[in-house]
C-alpha cells in the first residue's frame, strides 16, 4: 500500500499531462486578442417572448430553441416551451412553436418544494435532442426551497436532469415526474449546465476527443452571479441513456466519477459572483473554444433590477480551461432608459449556426440574448435578441480618445440639443430632419467609429471615407428600447495618416438623423 501511494501522484501528473496535451491542434498563433460586439445591428423579434434563447443546430439543418418564463412562439404563457426557427439569414429567422411543454407549466410551478421549471443548455447529438431542466426558485423566494431568501436576491437552482426528444422536440423524455421525485443531479455544482457545442448535429471534429465524448459546463446553483464553474462530461454513445452515474468531473488535471470532488475550471471568474454560462462554442478555424459569461454588480433590492449587467467573454484551448479573458460588454454602455435602470441584457449564448471565417482570421458569430422588462410587448427586451460578435487574432488599433459631436463641421439645417439625458457622450447631440444634410470630421488615426442613437424615429444616414461611400447604415431600431453611443459605422484598417468621414441624412424629410460622436483609434 505504500508503494501505491508513493506512486498515485506520478499518475495523476500523467493524467494532467495527457489531458493537457490532448486536441494538439490547437494553435497558439490564434489567440484571440479583441472582440466586437456589433450592437448597432442587433435584431429584435419582437413576434418572440421569454429568455433562455440557446440555439440547437439540427441534423435537418433548422435551428430549434426552448425559451423560459414566457410563450415563446406560441401562444401559452408558461415557465417552458420549445421552437422552430426557420430561415437562410441568422436575422430574418421565423418561429413557430413545436411544443408548449404544458408538463412543466404553471400548474406544475408549485411543486412540494415551491420552485418552478427551467431549462438551461440543449443540444442536438446524433439525431437526438437533449436539453438540461432544473428546479428554479426566483429571487423574491427563498433560496433552494428553504427557510430564508437568498442575500444578494439571486435566482437559485438545483435538482436538474437531462431530458431528451427523438421526434425533433414533439415529446421529451425523462418524464415530469421522474425529474420532480427522482432528479438526476442534486447537488448544486451540476446545476445548470450548458453543452460544449462543436457544429451541426454535434459536430464531427476529434478535438479533445470530441467524437467520444460530449462535454457540459454548469455554475454552483445560481441562474444569475454563481460563484464557480464546474465541467463534467459523458461518453458520447451513453448519454442517451440520461443516467447522471455515467458523468465525470473534472478535478485539477484528472477526471472523477464523484461530482463533490470536482475543482473549478482555471481561468474562469471563480469566487467572484461573476459566474452565470451561455454556450462555449469551438471555433474550428481559430482552434479555440468561445464562451459569453454574464453577471450583475451584486447590488440588486428588487428582483431582478440589476443597476448594469455586463457580459463577458473567454477563450480557451481545451473545455478545462485555463481560460482567459478576451472583453466584455455592459447593457449600460448602449441600452437606455439610464433614468428607470431596468432596461437590461441577460441570458448571453452564442449560435452554432451562421459562423462566418473572415479572410483576415477574424470570426463573426452570432449572439443571443434576452433583457428585460418583462412585458409581452413588441418594445420590450424580453425578446429573442441577436447581434454579430466578431473575434480577431490580430492587433487592433488601441482606443485613443472619444471625440464630442460639437466636434465635427455641420452644413445648415443640424441642431445642437445639451441636456437630453438618454444617455448619449456628454449627454447632447446634434440633429436633424432635413434630407441631404452633412457633416465632416477630420481626425488622424488608424481607426474611426461614428457613434449615433437606434430608435424608432431613426432613418438611414450615408457615410463617406476620405471620399468614398461606405454604403448607407439604418439607424431605425423598431421596436426596442433607445440605445444610444451606437458605432453604426467603424473602420478598424485605415493607413496612418489624416482621413475625413462625412455623414449625410438619406432619411425622408421630418425623420431623425443624428450624431453623437467619434472614437479614433491609433497613433496620430
Amino acid at each position: 500500500m505504500k508503494q501505491n501511494r508513493l506512486l498515485m501522484p506520478a499518475i495523476l501528473l500523467m493524467a494532467s499531462l495527457f489531458i493537457t496535451a490532448r486536441g494538439s491542434a490547437s494553435d497558439s498563433n490564434n489567440v484571440i486578442t479583441d472582440v466586437f460586439v456589433d450592437v448597432g445591428n442587433i435584431h429584435h423579434d419582437s413576434k418572440s417572448n421569454g429568455d433562455t434563447w440557446d440555439y440547437i443546430w439540427a441534423d435537418d439543418d433548422t435551428l430549434y430553441s426552448f425559451g423560459c418564463d414566457g410563450r415563446g412562439y406560441g401562444a401559452l404563457n408558461d415557465n417552458v416551451n420549445f421552437n422552430k426557427l426557420t430561415g437562410d439569414a441568422w436575422d430574418s429567422l421565423v418561429g413557430s412553436s413545436v411544443n408548449p411543454m404544458t408538463d412543466y407549466g404553471k400548474n406544475m410551478q408549485r411543486i412540494a418544494n415551491g420552485s418552478n421549471w427551467k431549462v438551461t443548455g440543449a443540444d442536438c447529438i446524433d439525431s437526438v435532442f437533449y436539453a438540461f431542466i432544473a428546479n428554479n426558485w426566483y429571487g423574491n423566494q427563498n433560496a433552494f426551497g428553504g427557510s430564508a431568501p437568498e442575500p444578494h436576491l439571486r435566482q437559485t437552482v438545483n435538482n436538474m436532469s437531462l431530458i431528451k426528444s427523438t421526434d425533433k422536440g414533439v415529446t421529451w423524455v425523462r418524464e415530469v415526474k421522474a425529474n420532480i421525485e427522482r432528479p438526476m443531479w442534486t447537488n448544486r455544482m451540476f446545476s445548470t449546465a450548458f453543452f460544449f457545442k462543436y457544429g451541426q448535429n454535434g459536430g464531427k471534429t476529434k478535438q479533445d476527443d470530441q467524437d467520444r465524448f460530449v462535454y457540459a459546463i454548469s455554475n454552483d446553483g445560481y441562474w444569475n452571479c454563481g460563484f464557480a464553474f464546474y465541467l463534467g462530461r459523458v461518453l458520447r454513445t451513453k448519454i442517451g441513456d440520461l443516467n447522471a452515474g455515467d458523468w465525470q468531473y473534472f478535478t485539477g488535471g484528472n477526471w472523477t466519477s464523484n461530482l463533490r470532488e470536482a475543482t473549478p475550471v482555471p481561468g474562469l471568474p471563480n469566487g467572484q459572483m461573476k459566474c452565470t454560462m451561455g454556450t462555449p462554442l469551438w471555433l474550428d478555424s481559430m482552434k479555440r473554444y468561445v464562451t459569453v459569461t454574464w453577471y450583475d454588480p451584486g447590488t440588486t433590492t428588487k428582483w431582478h433590477y440589476p443597476e448594469d449587467v455586463t457580459f463577458a467573454f473567454y477563450q480557451a484551448e481545451h473545455p478545462w480551461g485555463p481560460w482567459s479573458s478576451i472583453g466584455e460588454k455592459s447593457a449600460c454602455q448602449f441600452i437606455g432608459d439610464t433614468r428607470e435602470r431596468i432596461h437590461r441584457w441577460y441570458g448571453p449564448s452564442l449560435s452554432p449556426k451562421f459562423i462566418t471565417n473572415h479572410p483576415d482570421g477574424s470570426v463573426k458569430v452570432i449572439l443571443t440574448f434576452s433583457g428585460q422588462t418583462w412585458e409581452d410587448k413588441p418594445d420590450s427586451l424580453y425578446k429573442n435578441n441577436s447581434c454579430p460578435v466578431t473575434f480577431y487574432t490580430r492587433p487592433l488599433p488601441k482606443l485613443r480618445e472619444t471625440v464630442n459631436d460639437t466636434e465635427a463641421q455641420y452644413s445648415g439645417g443640424w441642431e445642437h440639443q445639451p441636456h437630453r439625458g438618454f444617455g448619449d457622450y456628454q449627454d447632447d447631440i446634434h440633429v436633424t430632419t432635413i434630407p441631404g444634410k452633412h457633416c465632416d470630421f477630420t481626425f488622424t488615426g488608424q481607426g474611426i467609429e461614428v457613434l449615433s442613437e437606434k430608435y424608432y424615429d431613426m432613418g438611414d444616414v450615408e457615410v463617406m471615407l476620405d471620399g468614398v461611400s461606405q454604403g448607407i447604415f439604418h439607424l431605425k431600431q423598431d421596436p426596442m428600447p433607445r440605445l444610444y453611443q451606437i458605432p453604426f459605422y467603424r473602420k478598424m484598417d485605415l493607413a496612418k495618416g489624416r482621413h475625413t468621414v462625412r455623414m449625410i441624412n438619406r432619411a425622408p424629410d421630418g425623420i431623425f438623423c443624428i450624431v453623437d460622436g467619434f472614437k479614433i483609434y491609433g497613433t496620430p
